[in-house]
């Protein structure tokens, strides 16, 4: 039975063996107090009513958390995993602890010692010339880009979709896809303290007076940058990500397509303004329920300001709006950087591209304004009024493209519940709407796309759940598929169905080839199999660097 969250006690914890020794109450006590010592009494969470808050998650898992760890720096880390080592008692890093929809700040296994790095939050350097940060796992998308803005930098960051409060080096090392690029392969100089308690850098961040630690990922002998995204063989303390230099021109392009039969087809000229280099920024391909469920909690936001009305009815225009306003089944998006010859050249090749195929819309700061005052100045002819709405609402959605993250995103979580966040809660773990993820890689043509499209809607439609999806174009030659269900926690009927769909849609699609490249905490055995090599030779390489598997088990790994 999957529950909300668990209430953790010290004193009714059954402490189990732990490999070769046997872990027990009193050592366990005697490493908190080794804890407190490195970080402060304050800064060791273990009231159980404490722990039960910090277990809740979007996703209704249940796991065990024995305590939760709060460091302000590297060294202390180190003196940490010592501590761990010493009484075996195993650590699960997190970075600001919002994986919303795959276990939030949960571990992969019950038992373990939460180090929460959210106190690491320090910009170290941000260096424009050669445009990369340096920066803790701690710093959140939102901090940085607040930072960039205070000081005119011009730097443009690789934001995602979800909320301002979310980290960087967390999202990156778990290889999130971004709106201009996949974070992963941003990173370099990585900080990482071992499981065996030794503290590295890659690169050539392993020589003290190397100028090019954060210029040149790779560094000379073995590229070990890898071995620290999805796995758990250390904690990360800090690394470089790449931002990307201001361009002359940032301009929006959105593109509906006009029959939905023709998705396939839609995909695979995109690919080629991918290939041809025409685009060169992600483009994130969203279903009708995905736009809609973005778009109508920012203009039901919007009509809160403008009208009177009950929330009821508010909803209810809003919904309205965009039943005549978003006609599409399929939009595509990207941001398009350049000067402006080069950008009057770019929309002329896409236009000729997809002009037959989809309904292709130009937007910069300049026209989104202008369109926004031709509206306003007519909203009191009822269509006009509606495009006003929707115009707003696009504002945030707009602001992604040229990389200033936001919080409306989040709205999306409730909004297909009929709820609202409640008074003092600011993110979904807190509130009783559910939501769970399949993140596979889909090869980038019609026939794979169809095949992941039409699967899923046949799943999800069997478990009485509407399908989101979202096909981002992370290169030229595949897709992430970001496709996931929503549901109330508080109805353990429609948690079970949540999460048996999931695991149905992971079962089918695996066996067809189409790997998540990314994974739940719930459904990691699902890929992560004793009877792959690949998986053996990664536990083995869990000995050279956690010897004593102190680390996040289970996360990524056989062990």
């Amino acid at each position: 039975m999957l529950r909300e969250s668990a209430e953790v006690s010290l004193d009714t914890f059954p402490f189990s063996p732990q490999r070769e020794g046997v872990m027990d109450a009193p050592a366990f006590a005697q490493a908190i107090q080794c804890w407190k010592g490195i970080v402060g009494e304050r800064f060791v969470e273990t009231d159980p009513s404490a722990l039960k808050s910090f277990c809740q998650n979007v996703s209704a898992l249940q796991r065990s958390v024995l305590a939760v760890l709060k460091p302000s720096c590297a060294e202390e880390i180190q003196q940490i995993v010592q501590i761990a080592n010493e009484f075996k008692i195993p650590l699960y890093p997190i970075s600001c602890g919002r994986n919303w929809g795959m276990g939030s700040r949960l571990p992969v296994r019950d038992g373990a010692v939460v180090v929460d790095l959210g106190r690491m939050n320090r910009i170290r350097e941000v260096n424009v010339e050669h445009h990369y940060a340096v920066v803790e796992p701690g710093v959140t998308q939102g901090q940085l880009y607040d930072y960039l803005c205070e000081r005119r930098l011009p730097l443009v960051l690789n934001v995602i979709g979800s909320g301002r409060n979310t980290s960087l080096i967390g999202n990156a090392l778990d290889r999130g896809v971004a709106y201009f690029s996949s974070r992963a392969d941003s990173l370099s100089g990585i900080d990482v303290v071992l499981g065996n308690g030794e503290r590295i850098q890659t690169g050539f961040g392993s020589f003290p007076q190397a100028q090019t630690t954060f210029l040149y990922r790779h560094g000379t002998g073995p590229s070990l940058d890898g071995l620290f995204a999805q796995s758990n063989f250390g904690i990360v303390t800090s690394a470089a990500i790449d931002l990307i230099p201001k361009r002359e021109e940032m301009v929006c392009m959105l593109a509906t397509l006009r029959d939905p039969k023709k998705l396939g087809e839609f995909v695979e000229v995109l690919r080629r303004l991918r290939q041809q280099e025409i685009i060169q920024t992600v483009v994130h391909i969203a279903n009708r329920h995905r736009s809609v469920s973005a778009l109508t909690p920012e203009i039901y936001e919007y009509l809160k300001r403008t009208r009177q009305g009950s929330a009821f009815d508010l909803r209810k225009i809003a919904e309205e709006i965009v039943r005549l306003e978003i006609p599409g089944i399929w939009t595509a998006g990207c941001g398009l950087m350049g000067t402006a010859g080069q950008l009057k050249e770019i929309r002329i090749r896409i236009k000729k591209a997809l002009t037959k195929l989809a309904r292709i819309t130009f937007l910069n700061d300049r026209t989104l304004a202008r369109l926004q005052s031709v509206a306003k100045g007519l909203s009191f002819i009822p269509s006009f009024a509606r495009k006003s709405a929707v115009l707003h609402a696009m504002e945030p959605l707009y602001g992604l493209t040229k990389g200033i993250p936001t919080d409306a995103a989040l709205r999306s979580v409730y909004w297909p519940l009929n709820d609202e966040p409640m008074a003092g809660v600011s993110e979904p773990d807190q509130s009783q709407s559910g939501q769970l993820y399949c993140l596979p890689m889909i090869p980038m043509n019609a026939k794979s796309v169809d095949e992941v499209v039409a699967g899923t809607e046949s799943i999800f439609k069997k478990y009485g759940f509407e399908t989101y999806i979202t096909l981002n174009m992370v290169n030229t030659k595949a897709l992430e598929g970001v496709i996931n269900l929503v549901f109330r926690r508080d109805q353990q009927a429609r948690v079970d169905a949540a999460h048996a769909c999931i695991e149905e849609w992971h079962r089918q699609f695996i066996e067809k080839g189409y790997i998540p490249y990314r994974l739940g905490i719930q459904s990691m055995s699902q890929v992560i199999q004793e009877k792959n090599p690949y998986w053996r030779l990664v536990r083995d390489l869990k000995k050279v660097f956690d010897p004593n598997r102190i680390i996040a088990p289970g996360r990524y790994n056989l062990v």
